[in-house]
């Protein structure tokens, strides 16, 4: 058998030598954006709402062991809330007979995970009693599956830990562009903003748009300034 030349060796070598850092960089790019997409995009409430379920999702039990609190005679701050953590429940009437949407935890964050359980509230935004706008999220095609039914002069009831603040719709909105953020705007000149994807019937497609609740506050107590 005849034996391998010395140099084809070493120009074997040699270009392994060079390929090499080569087939790691591209190993390396292909992880990392693996663990991109999984752990900074797809856990943003912006992937999961842009995207949506295609199929209606039976939402769990609400019953999360919390509690309301008591409507305080005067409010000196809110109190501090762990992201992702739950500190207010929603309720949602429109025919004045009973609650529509019913007892939705609302959790401190908007990322996939508290999706899942409930409706988030953006980090930005403004807790109920702090004077600002409260912009909450949920799915469609879970714990905001009526939110496009909901017609203006419903009426919101968000108890928190400190106590319950109740809303009125001014104005729905259905069909806004999804690269229009201006309902995730914490300036919005309302004080509580409900949204999801639009439409809940979609036939399987990517959903694209928004249904916006804009509401004012009708009753509840504001942080003392």
């Amino acid at each position: 058998m005849e034996a391998v030349p010395a140099t084809k060796k070493r120009y074997a070598g040699r270009a392994l030598a060079l390929l090499l850092p080569f087939a790691l960089f591209f190993c390396g790019i292909f992880f990392v954006s693996i663990y991109l997409f999984q752990t900074v995009i797809e856990e943003t409430s912006y992937f999961s709402l842009l995207v949506g379920d295609t199929v209606p999702r039976e939402v769990e039990d609400y019953d999360t062991g919390f509690t309301p609190g008591a409507r305080p005679s005067v409010l000196l701050r809110v109190p501090s809330v762990a992201y992702g953590k739950q500190f207010a429940r929603l309720n949602v009437s429109w025919d004045g007979g009973g609650w529509d949407i019913v007892n939705v935890p609302v959790f401190l964050g908007a990322d996939k995970s508290v999706l899942k359980k409930g409706a988030g509230m953006s980090y930005a935004s403004s807790f109920p009693g702090e004077g600002g706008c409260t912009i909450l999220s949920a799915h469609v095609t879970r714990h905001f599956a009526e939110l496009e039914r909901t017609p203006e002069g419903a009426t919101v009831l968000i108890e928190t830990s400190y106590g319950p603040y109740r809303y009125r719709v001014i104005e729905r909105v259905d069909g806004v562009d999804g690269t229009d953020r201006w309902y995730m705007d914490a300036s919005n000149d309302c004080d509580l903003i409900l949204y999801s994807c639009y439409p809940r019937e979609n036939n399987g497609e990517r959903r694209t748009q928004r249904c916006v609740l804009r509401c004012t506050l009708v009753d509840g107590v504001e942080v003392s300034k």
